[in-house]
């Protein structure tokens, strides 16, 4: 019954299904996933989600997931890389990186994900960010950041940072990630 339907008489979680399946039709050991839930609703995520951990489970595969969504990233992944303007800001563990940020824009990415609970929301802090993004094709000088930076000195202006170690596979590429924690 589903031979002759063309792609957009498929629902959205019909169709990252056969995506799926086209993918795993070459016995890949890695699957790159990029927005692999975004246009899904809530419970059709789940499903997926866990029809990827099965598949993983099964077939020994790995991912690597390309995500906005931060509690899809929280309850997938194992590891994580924050990237600004296509550089590496920050990366660890998933719950590491959760608990412990390092990169002020980590911070505020996740100073920015809703709370289900009322009394948590109004008792955490957001981190605004000022500014606008600058241009990936001429970035400012220094760290990219900085223009956004709530905590910026003078040595981020000008001083491009090294991805720096800060405990166990924690890096950051932050001047002043050691001052921060």
């Amino acid at each position: 019954q589903f031979l002759d339907r063309y792609p957009h008489q498929f629902s959205g979680g019909q169709r990252q299904r056969i995506g799926i399946a086209r993918a795993l039709a070459l016995r890949p050991k890695l699957i790159v996933a990029d927005e692999p839930v975004s246009s899904l609703d809530i419970s059709v995520r789940g499903e997926i989600l866990n029809l990827l951990k099965d598949l993983q489970r099964d077939y020994g595969l790995s991912y690597l997931m390309i995500t906005h969504d931060l509690a899809t990233v929280r309850s997938f992944c194992d590891r994580v890389i924050v990237m600004y303007l296509g550089k590496t800001v920050e990366e660890a563990g998933t719950e590491e990186l959760f608990l412990a940020p390092k990169h002020p824009y980590t911070r505020a990415l996740l100073s920015a994900i809703p709370w289900p609970d009322p009394v948590v929301s109004r008792s955490t802090e957001r981190m605004v960010l000022s500014g606008d993004v600058p241009s990936p094709i001429s970035p400012p000088p220094g760290c990219h950041f900085h223009p956004r930076c709530p905590y910026a000195e003078a040595v981020c202006r000008t001083a491009v940072p090294s991805l720096t170690e800060y405990g166990t596979g924690h890096r950051a590429a932050c001047h002043l990630a050691g001052k921060l924690s």
